[in-house]
């Protein structure tokens, strides 16, 4: 007998355990892409909204609580209020300035930066005792903005973090979230899958 009649066949592969190995590869393949997906998507949305000075133009067109001469003058000063009213989630209230002019501009600071791209409208307002009145609204920006009797101008930062999380929160970001969770669990399970076949 030859020494060829001895040796064991070599089996195909099963349609089977092919079919794990493409989504094995497949797997892989999601995951690499929404890594690069992240960090592409995240590196545009890093630019940071950290602080906003809102200057009036003409200190005689504030709005006013009365217009008595000599009568509590510090008092009947605008109450300014500024929010962020943000695309997704909850609006940033950063807070009201009693009694003050912003004639010498008033500056407001975030607690932490958050994407210039999640914020939809920046809103200045006098709050008064019986009620609130929107005084300008502007979309935030790079440049100063100009709106009614005040300018807006912003100071931005680059900050990754703040890509990050903004990127995570956009439904794109949570889609490519869940695919990566797939894609790793089914790449973790392909190679107990391939012991079944």
């Amino acid at each position: 007998m030859s020494d060829d009649a001895h040796e064991p066949t070599a089996r195909p592969p099963s349609a089977a355990a092919a079919a794990v190995k493409l989504v094995a590869y497949l797997s892989a393949g999601v995951i690499g892409v929404s890594v690069a997906a992240c960090v592409f998507i995240a590196a545009n949305r890093s630019l940071g909204l950290t602080e906003i000075t809102v200057t009036a133009l003409d200190s005689d067109e504030e709005p006013r609580d009365h217009r008595i001469p000599f009568f509590k003058q510090n008092d009947a000063l605008p109450d300014y209020e500024l929010r962020c009213l943000m695309k997704r989630g909850l609006d940033l209230d950063l807070g009201v300035r009693p009694d003050t002019s912003a004639a010498d501009g008033l500056t407001w600071r975030l607690n932490e930066p958050v994407s210039i791209l999640d914020v939809e409208l920046v809103r200045l307002r006098d709050k008064g005792r019986l009620k609130s009145n929107v005084v300008a609204e502007v979309i935030p920006g790079t440049d100063s903005v100009t709106r009614e009797n005040y300018r807006f101008d912003f100071v931005t930062a680059r900050a990754f973090s703040v890509g990050v999380k903004s990127f995570f929160a956009t439904p794109v970001g949570v889609a490519i979230t869940w695919g990566f969770g797939t894609a790793v669990l089914l790449l973790i399970l392909a190679p107990f899958a391939q012991l079944f076949l």
